[in-house]
């Protein structure tokens, strides 16, 4: 199945996402599902990242929620809000 997991970053902790990064881009590579796409949003007009989002394929919902919820993002309150849903491709025009 796939889901998408929508992460807003909470301003407060701001140096928070530099401070966890590797650990988290190592969290990413032992992924026990496949992520399709996965990256950083920023603030309109800047580079500043506010957010992740990521589209992955799991076997359940529930995978998918126990990987962003051992995300260190999620872990070290990088990420204020985190979404995640199953998510229906209509279009893909790779």
């Amino acid at each position: 199945m796939l889901t998408v997991i929508y992460c807003v970053d909470d301003p407060a902790t701001s140096d928070a996402r530099e401070a966890h990064y590797a650990e988290h881009r190592a969290h990413l590579k032992k992924a026990p599902l496949k992520i399709l796409v996965a990256g950083p949003y920023t603030e309109e007009g800047s580079n500043r990242k506010i957010g992740s989002m990521l589209l992955v394929e799991s076997q359940t919902l529930d995978e998918a929620k126990k990987f962003a919820h051992n995300d260190p993002f999620f872990v070290n309150k990088v990420w204020k809000d985190v979404r995640i849903h199953p998510f229906i491709k209509n279009i893909d025009t790779r």
